[in-house]
């Protein structure tokens, strides 16, 4: 009942202009843009970009799932988060997303009205990492796609391949991340 009464509200509020612009779509199957995603939805305008794995979409915060993007203070943080800011800030997006995190943002998938996927298109443009610890939060078929466009940047030396870069995670804790050598989905956990 809760929930029904939460889904009308943003209906009603989505409808009428009303509330922060975002709207708190319903649940619609586990795929976006033929993408396996998290059954949860915001629909909104990108009103500030943070860093480069980092949006407010509609008053929510989002942290970009399966990215992870250089700190402002490394080498190509400020890059990172202007090529985010380019391609996503003051225009609508589709979040998709399972969870929260500690934090209280939103772990999601950012996908534009033409379907381009966001944080695949980040990893692929130089301007953050596939973040393999948490490969298996996504399919098979994701990780596949991730690994190879942060192949094809860093082949192709874009954007912080350009130079010996560090991951964000070594900046922030001065360890690597453990990747799993599995996936409990039984999903190969690399290619």
């Amino acid at each position: 009942m809760l929930r029904l009464l939460v889904f009308i509200i943003a209906v009603a509020l989505s409808a009428c202009g009303g509330g922060d612009g975002a709207s708190f779509a319903p649940e619609t199957g586990n795929t976006h843009c033929g993408v396996s995603v998290g059954k949860q939805r915001i629909i909104g305008m990108v009103t500030s970009v943070h860093d480069g794995d980092t949006v407010t979409v509609g008053g929510e915060s989002v942290r970009l799932a399966s990215i992870d993007a250089p700190e402002l203070d490394q080498a190509y943080g400020p890059s990172s988060r202007g090529n985010l800011s380019a391609m996503v800030l003051g225009q609508t997006v589709t979040v998709t997303y399972a969870e929260k995190d500690r934090f209280d943002r939103v772990v999601g998938t950012v996908f534009k009205t033409d379907c381009t996927h966001v944080n695949l298109n980040m990893v692929l443009v130089g301007a953050a990492w596939y973040y393999e610890a948490f490969q298996c939060e996504i399919d098979l078929r994701q990780r596949q796609a991730y690994a190879a466009a942060q192949a094809q940047a860093q082949a192709a030396r874009r954007g912080l391949w350009l130079s010996d870069a560090m991951a964000p995670w070594m900046h922030r804790n001065g360890v690597d991340a453990k990747v799993p050598n599995s996936c409990p989905n039984g999903d190969a956990a690399s290619l």
